[in-house]
């Protein structure tokens, strides 16, 4: 039975470069890339469709406690190669908001309720000032990831973004139509997973590829290889962010966001 490779493809990981063709290729791994909302990948998880998963680290968030699943591989971030991403809080270059207080009821650009630079970024922040992300803003406006964020910052779309400081970084532009109001650093970078029903070869066999794997340098590339799980610093953050997602239902963040669902 072939083994399937589920990955978030907003991540930019270059699945179809020789080298990864190669690897899947010659290990029977079929795979496939999920564009846009993350919620029908988190589905496709939770009903153990995939042998290997490529993920933000909050569609793991909603897979912790299921046994099937373990994290193998954390991404390395190329600007620093560190397993921890900053995400920069911008605002238009003439906004009055001074802090992230004055964000309060005003619309956020995320590109989906996974993302981590753009969602969980704000949802940590929020739980700092000791409010919840629906609570806090009055809307979340959901764009194309990385530069449709600040586009929609820039057009009056929405009134702040969060996104990954170097993509903001890698068009000058950008500091002169938008300005940072605050951070967050060390953010977990995405996850590389493997379901229990992995043979013990394939396993070291993909443990192996991930860790000497470095893609082509390049401007479009977010990530330059892998790294071991960094379980620590992962940890620490989904405790945190399930203080920060509790739900009123009573379920403690347990319960992802249903696909196509409405976002305030």
């Amino acid at each position: 039975m072939a083994a399937t490779f589920l990955y978030d493809a907003n991540l930019r990981l270059e699945v179809d470069s020789p080298e990864w063709s190669a690897f899947l290729g010659s290990h029977g791994i079929h795979a496939s890339g999920y564009h846009g909302d993350m919620a029908p990948l988190t589905e496709q998880l939770q009903s153990h469709r995939a042998t290997f998963s490529y993920l933000p680290v909050l569609n793991y968030f909603y897979l912790r406690a299921d046994p099937v699943y373990e994290p193998i591989a954390s991404a390395v971030y190329a600007a620093d190669g560190t397993t921890g991403i900053p995400s920069v809080l911008v605002v238009r270059a003439d906004s009055e908001v001074t802090d992230a207080g004055g964000l309060r009821g005003k619309r956020l650009a995320i590109a989906h309720r996974f993302c981590t630079t753009s969602f969980l970024a704000p949802v940590l922040m929020v739980h700092g000032l000791g409010s919840r992300i629906d609570d806090f803003f009055g809307e979340l406006v959901i764009t194309p990831p990385y530069e449709g964020q600040v586009e929609a910052v820039v057009t009056g779309a929405a009134d702040a973004t969060f996104i990954q400081e170097d993509v903001w970084l890698k068009d000058p532009a950008n500091a002169g139509k938008t300005r940072v109001v605050t951070r967050m650093d060390h953010l977990p970078t995405p996850l590389f997973i493997v379901g229990e029903d992995a043979p013990p070869r394939l396993r070291s066999a993909v443990r192996d590829f991930l860790l000497a794997y470095r893609p082509a340098a390049k401007e479009s590339v977010l990530f330059s290889g892998f790294a071991p799980y960094d379980a620590a610093a992962v940890e620490e953050t989904l405790r945190i962010a399930e203080e920060a997602l509790a739900r009123t239902d009573g379920t403690g963040g347990h319960r992802p966001p249903v696909s196509g669902g409405p976002v305030r």
